[in-house]
């Protein structure tokens, strides 16, 4: 079965309040696909603390939540990376990702688009990131989601 994974590291209840936007929004976006291809699409979810390396192997599309910390990504999210990399190097994948930060995101985001070419993945939506507030990003986050979902539809239906 082909699976969306959504990895994000979301301790606070704001934090938690974008992964639950963004998983719900990916799920509404799988039933979709799984109707179209007459086959099931699953999104799974899974805290960067807790790395699965043969889970990120089989996912067709990865969606990434990270706070931005100190100028970078949350030490979970790199934890994560640091520990699937050596099994997922230059495996070709769909990603996007979102980012909220306190006061800036630029070194987060730059980090995950250098992690994500490392891994050897490809765009599928436009990332989330943004500071304060997360109210006026509901609607991008929900599109972002859709989107990563939908990329993986054009590909699997091609």
């Amino acid at each position: 079965m082909a699976y969306v994974l959504i990895v994000h590291h979301s301790p606070t209840d704001k934090l938690r309040t974008i992964a639950t936007t963004v998983i719900e929004a990916a799920r509404d976006a799988a039933a979709q696909v799984s109707e179209e291809l007459d086959e099931s699409l699953e999104v799974r979810e899974r805290n960067a603390l807790e790395p699965d390396g043969d889970e990120l192997y089989g996912a067709a599309a990865v969606i990434l939540g990270t706070t931005a910390n100190f100028g970078y990504i949350s030490g979970a999210l790199k934890h994560y990376f640091d520990s699937t990399f050596i099994q997922n190097q230059d495996r070709e994948k769909l990603f996007s990702y979102w980012i909220r930060g306190g006061y800036d995101t630029t070194g987060a985001e730059n980090a995950l688009e250098k992690i994500a070419t490392g891994f050897g993945w490809t765009s599928a939506a436009e990332p989330v990131t943004f500071t304060g507030d997360i109210d006026p990003h509901l609607d991008e986050l929900r599109a972002m989601a859709e989107n990563t979902v939908g990329a993986y539809f054009l590909s699997a239906s091609t």
